[in-house]
């Protein structure tokens, strides 16, 4: 009897883990299951005089790859749910840093612009001298309605008007080319006033309305969190 016990140990073990499984463990038993019973299994059937439990070993890794179909079906189901809020912040996210992109090169190209104009952006210089101040429209903040004319005299410095839309802006298209460029062209909003140059590094120079990234008077951009 003794005997009997010690040949058959391997295959109650596997059935007891393999019944776990199915019932409250799932991998964390099935894999161990299905393990021991297919050792038990082969010993069963080459040693049947030295080793028993060839039906409880069998029972034991079934219900061990059991456990494994269900987990597998569980996972496929909720993959999808796992992933869903990842693969649909990802879009934004890259948009989000496009919109940075378009800032630090707008920056670089105000930036630019002053080094050639005695250290003045654009709204800061008269139209004669091929500024805008004149066209200066500001709000209660400074920023400015007549964005685009401030973009349109640095075309030069921009090189496209592409990077003047904001990739999450569907109210804008990009105009082909700066003689067409117009409000409707253009996401970012520039802050006009004379204290807005270099010497004032803590004022902001280009906002995105969208995402409220904001160039500052420095070359950098800010990140700041999206108004709500």
């Amino acid at each position: 009897m003794e005997t009997i016990k010690k040949s058959s140990g391997l295959a109650v073990a596997s059935l007891v883990l393999g019944i776990l499984s199915v019932t409250c463990l799932g991998l964390l038993a099935g894999i161990p299951a299905i393990i021991l019973g297919h050792i038990a299994h082969k010993r069963a059937r080459k040693q049947p005089d030295q080793y028993g439990g060839a039906g409880l070993a069998i029972a034991g890794y079934v219900t061990g790859y059991a456990s494994l179909l269900v987990s597998a079906v569980m996972f496929s189901l909720l993959l999808p749910h796992l992933l869903l809020p990842a693969l649909a912040s990802a879009p934004k996210k890259a948009q989000q840093i496009n919109c940075v992109n378009n800032l630090k090169q707008i920056g670089m190209s105000l930036r630019l612009w002053s080094m050639d104009n005695k250290d003045r952006f654009p709204f800061n210089v008269p139209a004669k001298e091929g500024g805008t101040l004149d066209f200066c429209a500001r709000d209660a903040e400074g920023f400015d309605a007549n964005s685009w004319r401030h973009f349109q005299v640095m075309s030069n410095e921009l090189n496209t008007p592409k990077i003047l839309v904001c990739p999450d802006d569907r109210s804008k298209s990009a105009a082909l080319d700066f003689a067409s460029l117009g409000a409707g062209n253009v996401s970012y909003q520039v802050r006009s006033g004379t204290n807005i140059d270099e010497t004032h590094p803590e004022e902001v120079l280009v906002r995105c309305p969208i995402h409220n990234n904001e160039a500052m008077a420095d070359g950098s951009v800010q990140q700041r969190p999206r108004k709500r």
